[in-house]
């Protein structure tokens, strides 16, 4: 290094560089060594910098700056590598790792590899979920032990997942033809065998599934209240055999003060349609006058519901038998009974964990091409024909669950 160099340019940069290291200013130290051309000792003071530093992410930081700066195959190089990389693995933890510290431990895992340290490698491999890595830096480890313990759960997983994806297909039969409550049960299965491994891989597909059943029990038609459309119209149907209107209790909610918890009763009592007020705080009123006891329905009845509320209940040709329920806005129909639809032998029924079903009594219903059970468990957006490949005759649009 010339006189010049050394007192006037780059050797007084270093100089310079050394003493703010000594005094402590190791942020201006890396300053003025990268301004001397001089990056490997820059990276020597990051490193020193950052074994001091005692914030994990600002520690990585300067180990991450420093295997920048420090040039290829210079021991600070694989110090700072060393380091960052033993780091990411620290923060990374035993708990699943998200896509964003995947791909760092996969680059760690690399860094590893190239500067000759495989079995950290391979342990970087394999919390990134990187199974070819892995068993490549076991092999450059020597580790056959591992290795063989690797292939092996590697070809288990690989099994149970031909395995998961043949269920799934079997599942994605159940759908198609109505059977949901066995797929809801097919999948519910699948998570709780616990055979899938903690793999990436495994965790994807698992999370695939809970998502699927998740699906399924957000799409579940439950009555009582169903919503169908039935050639463009759409129909309310209340299930069950009796109607009861309250404000929090019952099939039919209205969301008034005058009407009380459980107010008001319809039902089949004798073969004839009856509704009885049900001792609410209000009353129910007929042009004025108390409800008390049961009064027949016959050809329609209009009445107030706490003196306020108004009620009308008249039968209805929708379904033979049924009476329409017209409160709070909205117009309801219940058979009071089985619920035949507006189609030929076509019958909604609740299977006894509430999940509504559709009932062919006779003939044949499709889901596009797909011919549905007799006995179907209805999904929300179902549309259904009575020929195959025809439009729908019903779709069913919403639920109450």
């Amino acid at each position: 290094m010339g006189l010049f160099d050394r007192f006037f340019g780059k050797g007084r940069k270093e100089e310079a560089a050394r003493t703010a290291e000594v005094r402590g200013d190791l942020e201006k130290a890396v300053e003025l060594f990268h301004e001397a051309s001089r990056p490997e000792e820059a990276a020597r003071v990051l490193v020193v910098r950052g074994e001091s530093e005692p914030d994990a992410r600002s520690r990585l930081l300067h180990y991450t700056r420093a295997s920048k700066l420090a040039p290829e195959g210079t021991q600070v190089n694989k110090t700072a590598r060393l380091r960052r990389a033993e780091l990411l693995l620290a923060l990374a933890g035993d708990a699943a790792v998200s896509a964003v510290a995947r791909h760092e431990i996969a680059e760690a895992a690399r860094d590893l590899e190239a500067i000759g340290e495989p079995l950290k490698a391979a342990e970087a491999f394999a919390r990134a979920g990187d199974t070819e890595g892995e068993a490549r830096a076991l092999q450059a480890a020597g580790d056959v032990e591992r290795l063989e313990f690797l292939l092996s759960t590697q070809q288990h997983e690989e099994r149970a997942s031909r395995a998961r994806e043949d269920r799934a297909k079997d599942v994605d039969l159940l759908i198609g033809c109505g059977r949901r409550r066995e797929a809801l049960a097919s999948l519910d299965e699948l998570l709780g065998a616990g055979d899938g491994g903690d793999s990436q891989r495994s965790l994807a597909e698992g999370a695939a599934l809970r998502d699927r059943a998740n699906g399924l029990r957000a799409r579940m038609v439950k009555g009582p209240v169903v919503a169908v459309e039935v050639a463009g119209e759409r129909i309310t149907f209340v299930l069950g055999a009796e109607v009861v209107i309250g404000r929090t209790e019952g099939a039919i909610r209205v969301p008034s003060n005058a009407v009380s918890r459980e107010h008001l009763r319809i039902a089949r009592v004798d073969g004839e349609i009856v509704v009885r007020d049900l001792e609410s705080r209000n009353g129910t009123q007929l042009r004025g006058i108390k409800l008390a006891g049961a009064l027949p329905v016959h050809d329609g009845i209009e009445l107030k519901l706490g003196r306020e509320v108004p009620l009308r209940i008249t039968p209805t040709s929708v379904v033979p038998g049924a009476v329409a329920i017209e409160v709070a806005g909205e117009r309801y129909v219940a058979a009071l009974g089985p619920t035949s639809l507006p189609l030929p032998h076509l019958e909604l029924a609740a299977g006894a964990d509430g999940w509504i079903e559709l009932v062919a009594h006779e003939g044949h219903v499709y889901l596009g091409s797909v011919e549905l059970v007799p006995r179907a468990t209805l999904l929300v957006g179902d549309a259904v024909s009575v020929a195959r490949g025809a439009p729908p005759a019903l779709r069913f649009v919403s639920t109450n669950a």
